[in-house]
This record gives C-alpha cells, structure tokens and sequence, in this order.
C-alpha cells in the first residue's frame, strides 16, 4: 500500500472512531438530560454508527494488512486479540441497544425504558474509550 494510500486509510479510522465515540456520548447526554427529541437523535445515531464501525473494521483490517499479521505469542498480538474481543463485544451489546431503540421508535419511551437507554449508550461510549486506549497501546507501545 502506497504510503497516502495508508494515510488515507489511517484518517478514516480515527475520524470513524471519533464519529462512534462523540456520538455515543451525546447521545448518552442528550438521554441523561432527556431532551425531546433524544429518542430520534439515537434512532439517527443508530444509522452513523453502523456505518462508522463497519468503516472501521474494513480500515481496521486494511491496518493490519499493512503491517502484517501479529504473532499471537507477542505482547503486540496479545494486546490485538484483547481489542478484537472487545470490537466483538462493542457489535454484540449495540445490537441489542440498536433493537432497543428500534422497537422505541414512534412509541416513546417511559422514565424506566429511558434509563436503561442511557446506560446502554454509557456501555458503549466507555467501551469505545476502552478500545482508542488499546488502539494507543497498539500504536505506540
């Protein structure tokens, strides 16, 4: 990969993550304050975030592609699998939060349903700030 290619596709990543953690946590704020209208930003924010991280498991792998497969013995491969574990972890809890606020859709939402709302966008936020810190081990040491 030419070297502004893998620029390129190192910029996409971080802005992809910056998308999937900044707007999981206005998202997270705009329930905690409960705005109006936070049901609808969250059914929107639902679309931008599976369209962010699919673009970030595509670049992520055009990552490694570049940089070669890890030995899984190393402490870089090690540190690679426990992120990887939580990317499927991330995918696996947003599914359940993206039906969550499907089925909320035009029906609204009680105080009850609200909160457990937050705290599935809070997991998310905090677990995407879990994963840019293993993204930093991994770039830098």
């Amino acid at each position: 990969m030419s070297a502004a290619l893998h620029l390129a596709v190192r910029l996409v990543h971080v802005l992809g993550m910056a998308a999937l953690v900044g707007g999981s946590a206005a998202t997270w704020y705009a329930l905690r304050i409960d705005l109006p209208r936070s049901l609808r930003l969250a059914t929107r924010f639902e679309w931008l975030f599976w369209a962010s991280l699919g673009l970030m498991v595509v670049t992520g792998v055009g990552n490694l592609g570049t940089l070669g497969p890890p030995a899984p013995a190393t402490r870089w491969g090690t540190v690679l699998t426990v992120k990887l574990v939580v990317v499927l972890a991330v995918g696996l809890g947003s599914a359940v939060r993206s039906l969550a606020v499907g089925r909320l859709r035009g029906r609204g939402a009680d105080a009850a349903t609200r909160a457990s709302l937050r705290r599935l966008y809070a997991a998310t936020a905090w677990s995407l700030v879990l994963l840019v810190a293993l993204a930093e081990v991994l770039a830098h040491g």
